[in-house]
């Protein structure tokens, strides 16, 4: 594995789309103020020639010369920076090709025929090693499955059914025997695990037989595909047990001839229970990783990002912690869901690690949760992002106490994943009455003055930027309705909150740029489901190119 050499670029006849900064964006959304509206973007100039030299871009304008460059011609399509997911799960994203897809399920039962075609469907006399399905939603299902009824039908095999929402696991006996954990028995039946137990078996999948092969054999598929799709970056929410994972992984594909040749940039985040570690070995959040390939311009490939924190549970397992107690019909243990991390502790926990030099990623969806975080960058000092908000609270507004107005006061950056609504229209009205409009309330947001950055939670939705930003601007449900159209985002403000920060392509910006056939600040939300790029230039580099 080698550092990618640094060679000049030059893009001939590209349009650069010009967007206005997420702050602006806000201030036209919350009072007008400002040239221009919402309704009219700007408009992308004449064609014109991008020069690039070591990972940056040093000249634009046209008719420019750079001998010896490599020419790209972009034949009049339209310039964006890099997009970035900022929250994705890339072990569970690269597994779950190989894993039985439950997405579409309507009960446990249908679940259960799945897995038991997916036997019957094997060659006469093979028996897998493990059996392993994602995708589905208990809080979509009628009742809780048992473990007894998925031993009937998977025997010995160690079984792992893993939600969508990645809040709860349905293992049979053999998988949980792996885990030193009690099966089934006629006393107890056993039931799904959820929120930290099943977090805590998710740390050692890997004890599962063929689970490790499962997942290493996917990733060249993920870093392909997410380059094929304008993604140069992403933040990785994996759990792992070790900083130097990805390096051997990246050095292993390399061994294999699988490593694409330009890769995008990985930031990686560390969980609570493994701070301390990170810690003694002097990692903190922009770190370059102890065996990271370079990109062009010198920056490493992987580098540290923030701790992750799961403050509570999720919307479809009914464990978000909630102000308000559930529909008592949904029969939930734990009557407004699940506090993963108190208030205190985790005011103690995010003032320790930002002393150290970590940014926080910390998880909350119900509306509690989102209080309870944001009083705990109020009383740390610390900085990062809040990770999904899927429920504001009822005076996340009010001034000064509301906790968006208090995260916005901090500097906390909200990131969130809009394509998870598509998912979650079917179970919210059910899960959470009445709140439909608190919940995706990304216009909110913005007017607050919330600086929105978009991601997938891969595999909870599919790694794909345009996607999310199709579902923010389009808010359309399967069932043809407009969630809350009254949310909408434009294609604008979507596309601000895609490229980590950044601004209209210019020179002294990185290098990390994507060729578009149409400007995607005049696309529909249809239309920005359907885009996918000409080509995808990291650090000067390019790793993906169809013209």
């Amino acid at each position: 594995m080698v550092d990618l050499p640094s060679a000049d670029l030059l893009i001939r006849d590209a349009r650069i789309v010009p967007f206005r900064s997420r702050t602006e964006l806000g201030a036209l959304r919350r009072d007008g103020s400002g040239p221009g509206s919402l309704d009219t973007p700007p408009c992308p100039g004449e064609p014109g020639d991008v020069h690039v030299a070591g990972g940056r871009v040093v000249e634009v304008g046209r008719g420019l010369r750079a001998p010896g460059a490599q020419v790209l011609d972009a034949g009049g399509a339209f310039l964006i920076p890099g997009l970035w997911d900022a929250h994705a799960h890339l072990d569970m994203e690269a597994a779950r090709s190989a894993r039985i897809d439950t997405l579409a399920t309507r009960s446990a039962e249908e679940a259960l025929e799945l897995v038991a075609k997916g036997l019957r469907d094997l060659p006469t006399g093979a028996e897998p090693v493990t059996i392993q399905g994602f995708g589905h939603r208990l809080s979509n299902w009628p009742r809780v499955p048992t473990v007894a009824e998925l031993d009937a039908v998977t025997g010995e095999i160690p079984t792992l059914l893993i939600s969508g929402d990645v809040h709860s696991g349905w293992l049979n006996s053999a998988a949980l025997r792996v885990f030193g954990l009690p099966g089934a028995s006629a006393q107890d039946l056993g039931a799904p695990l959820k929120e930290d137990p099943w977090f805590a078996l998710l740390d050692r999948l890997d004890e599962v037989p063929g689970t490790r092969e499962l997942r290493e054999s996917g990733y060249r598929q993920v870093l392909a595909d997410m380059l094929a799709r304008g993604v140069t970056g992403v933040v990785d929410m994996s759990w792992s047990e070790d900083p130097g994972d990805w390096p051997r992984r990246l050095q292993t594909m390399a061994a294999q001839g699988v490593l694409p040749e330009v890769l995008p940039r990985i930031r990686i985040g560390v969980y609570r229970d493994k701070l301390e570690r990170w810690i003694v070995k002097g990692l903190r959040t922009g770190t370059e990783l102890a065996g990271s390939p370079h990109l062009p311009d010198g920056s490493a490939v992987l580098v540290q990002g923030p701790l992750k924190v799961i403050a509570d549970g999720s919307m479809g397992s009914g464990s978000a912690h909630m102000c308000e107690p559930y529909p008592t019909e949904l029969g939930l243990e734990h009557a407004c869901g699940v506090v993963n991390i108190d208030r205190a502790e985790l005011t103690d926990l995010m003032a320790r690690a930002a002393q150290q030099g970590y940014e926080m990623a910390i998880h909350a969806i119900g509306d509690a949760a989102v209080d309870d975080v944001a009083a705990a960058f109020a009383l740390s000092g610390a900085a990062g992002r809040l990770e999904h908000a899927q429920l504001l609270p009822a005076d996340a507004l009010d001034e000064p106490d509301g906790a968006l107005r208090r995260l916005v006061a901090c500097g906390v950056e909200l990131s969130v994943q809009p394509a998870h609504l598509i998912d979650d229209w079917a179970a919210v009205s059910r899960v959470w009455p009445e709140l439909e409009g608190r919940t995706y309330a990304f216009a909110d947001m913005v007017a607050g003055g919330a600086l929105l950055q978009l991601g997938s939670d891969a595999p909870v939705a599919p790694l794909d930027p345009w996607l999310a930003m199709s579902a923010a601007v389009g808010r359309k449900t399967p069932d043809g309705s407009v969630w809350s159209p009254d949310q909408r985002l434009t294609a604008e403000e979507a596309l601000a909150a895609s490229v980590n920060g950044a601004g209209p392509v210019a020179v002294g910006c990185p290098a990390d740029l994507v060729l578009l056939a149409e400007d995607p600040l005049r696309l529909g939300a249809e239309e920005l489901a359907r885009v996918r790029p000409l080509a995808t230039i990291v650090a000067g580099a390019v790793a993906h190119q169809r013209i």
